[in-house]
């Protein structure tokens, strides 16, 4: 480039657009990110939560409990408990904002581990839904959705 000129080379521009590339790809799929995400993170983690007090009601000898709350749906958190027993730590557990969920309200494990009765969790989001559900017999928790 000649002293008296003014612009970009060359070099620069790539420089440039490079840095902006970069930029565009961390910021994009924040951006869009899908409503199937949004209710499968809840969903899961609901489930991994129905799973721990099972294990805890076989480990511990004792009923377990999880609960949503408020009593009536829609649901904005839910904790872990021995039956009578105090909230296991790290609960309550709240869901997200943009996520509606309803449906049975507690879920009760016996020690040997099955559930004292069956029920779903429907949580939706956007025009994406996701069902987490509870068998009696077994104590089975399975999630079904996007």
């Amino acid at each position: 480039m000649n002293r008296g000129q003014l612009g970009l080379g060359f070099p620069e521009v790539l420089a440039v657009g490079a840095v902006l590339f970069v930029l565009a790809l961390i910021a994009f799929p924040r951006l869009v990110m899908p409503t199937t995400i949004l209710v499968q993170v809840p969903a899961r983690q609901l489930a991994a939560d129905l799973r721990l007090a099972q294990r805890l009601a076989i480990a511990r000898h004792l009923d377990y409990v999880l609960e949503m709350s408020p009593t009536t749906s829609p649901y904005a958190q839910y904790s872990v408990h021995a039956m009578g027993g105090p909230v296991e730590p790290d609960f309550p557990r709240p869901f997200d904002a943009g996520v509606s969920v309803s449906g049975t309200a507690q879920f009760q494990f016996r020690s040997d581990g099955a559930a004292v009765a069956g029920g779903s969790v429907t949580l939706t989001s956007g025009g994406s839904t996701a069902v987490v559900q509870v068998i009696a017999a077994t104590g089975r928790v399975t999630v079904t959705g996007p």
